[in-house]
């Protein structure tokens, strides 16, 4: 029952997902509103996920990531995945979700996905409603 579940959900992102994928995107780093500065990568402190430990099984790793961020309020599905080169992890939101709860649960995906993925491209997208409502990118 757990595994359809579970399928029905990565199914479910994955529709999403192309889904919002037709938008417009824009290359340009998030600024900061206050300072109209380009971000800089600054240390994230975690307040949704628990980091997995550096040298954990990347499956493995990637699982645990998976059930701890099913396990946020709002949140429908989730995957990660690699598309031409770049490593990307997706996380579909309830219609009208928060945009700074996305945020900040995107960036937390983003931090444990560096450790996963050493000097690889990486892409964090919030989806809500088959649109990507944020999205940050990283490269090495």
């Amino acid at each position: 029952m757990l595994k359809k579940l579970s399928m029905g959900l990565i199914i479910l992102a994955l529709i999403f997902g192309i889904g919002g994928c037709g938008g417009k995107t824009n290359g340009e780093q998030p600024q900061n509103p206050s300072t109209g500065q380009t971000q800089q990568e600054e240390p994230l402190k975690p307040q949704y996920l628990t980091p997995i430990p550096e040298g954990t099984p990347l499956g493995e790793s990637n699982m645990k990531l998976s059930e701890q961020i099913m396990g946020q309020k709002d949140v429908l599905g989730t995957q990660i995945y690699e598309q031409m080169e770049t490593v990307f992890g997706d996380i579909t939101f309830n219609a009208g979700v928060d945009k700074a709860y996305a945020n900040q649960l995107i960036k937390e995906l983003l931090a444990q996905m560096k450790t996963n993925y050493p000097g690889k491209p990486l892409t964090a997208q919030a989806i809500s409603d088959g649109q990507v409502i944020d999205s940050v990118n990283f490269k090495p």
